[in-house]
């Protein structure tokens, strides 16, 4: 007998979850993500202060940060309330450059810029190309040795 799903998800929820969570460092091998997205696309409560999801973006996989190893599925304000959640060193500066769907541009893609100081945006911007994102950022970092010294 099969169970009814708490909340509808898209048709590609499972590979999307897949990705977004190896994204985030979890780790898990094929036969432990399955497992795992069953027991997370049926869950209703947060397995740690029992309150129901009300809806499917509350539902949050935790995960150790330093790890990856998965604990619980838990609702944004236990999982913001985890101690590990902020294990980043303060003060680093984070550079990212990602590609991303940008229908702006011809190729239908763009590359788009993301500098972090202390968990805060400094700079968000897209570039067409990833030579471009690159020279972006990298002047960025360079006009702004505040942020790395």
């Amino acid at each position: 007998m099969k169970m009814d799903l708490p909340f509808e998800i898209r048709k590609q929820h499972k590979t999307e979850s897949k990705y977004r969570w190896k994204k985030r460092g979890i780790i898990f091998t094929l036969e432990e993500f399955e497992e795992i997205y069953t027991k997370y696309i049926y869950a209703t409560n947060c397995e740690l202060c029992n309150v129901l999801f009300p809806n499917t973006r509350n539902r949050q996989l935790d995960h150790c940060h330093k790890t990856g190893k998965i604990r619980n599925i838990v609702c944004s304000k236990c999982n913001l309330q985890k101690q590990d959640y902020n294990s980043k060193k303060p003060n680093t500066g984070e550079k990212y450059i990602s590609k991303c769907k940008n229908n702006n541009y011809t190729k239908g893609y763009g590359f788009f810029i993301r500098i972090r100081r202390d968990e805060k945006d400094i700079l968000t911007t897209s570039r067409k190309t990833l030579e471009q994102a690159i020279i972006c950022r990298d002047t960025f970092i360079r006009e702004h040795p505040d942020i790395y010294s």
